[in-house]
């Protein structure tokens, strides 16, 4: 009866600790979700009142942000982190910004002097694709690959 009571025990000590941890862990995913979307709100405030296609990629030594031109192989992952964020919170004010980043990328599609287009298409035009079921992003992301492809060089 007392290894009952014990093992009972434990079991229950087990089971507590784990509710706990799911609220800790799921307070801290959405703490982090809101900060994201905060940091993006500011950022497409930013680039909304410039009336210019910036593409934030880092940020500098003195905190400033350093934009890139769209030709720059990571020019697509913020239109990218756009469609996510539209993705994970649901909020449609998200949609029309990712769609005008990513088409802002339009040319992109027919470098053929850039390995990574894959990048800079995939992370924008697939993810619409992926999360807003785009089908006019198909034509371009064809595009891309056939671009890509004239790199192949079989003797190298």
């Amino acid at each position: 009866m007392k290894t009952v009571l014990t093992t009972l025990g434990i079991s229950l000590l087990v089971l507590a600790g784990c509710a706990g941890q799911k609220q800790a862990e799921s307070n801290f995913i959405q703490e982090n979700i809101d900060n994201a979307v905060a940091q993006e709100t500011i950022q497409t405030d930013i680039i909304e009142k410039s009336g210019k296609i910036l593409n934030p990629r880092t940020i500098d030594k003195d905190g400033n942000i350093v934009y890139v031109p769209i030709d720059d192989w990571c020019s697509g992952f913020f239109p990218g982190n756009i469609w996510h964020m539209y993705e994970l919170t649901g909020d449609q004010k998200w949609l029309p910004l990712a769609e005008k980043y990513t088409e802002d990328l339009d040319s992109v599609q027919y470098l053929t002097w850039h390995h990574d287009v894959g990048f800079m298409i995939g992370s924008s035009y697939l993810n619409g694709y992926r999360f807003a079921g785009k089908e006019e992003y198909k034509p371009v992301i064809i595009q891309t690959a056939k671009s890509l492809s004239t790199r192949f060089r079989p003797a190298a």
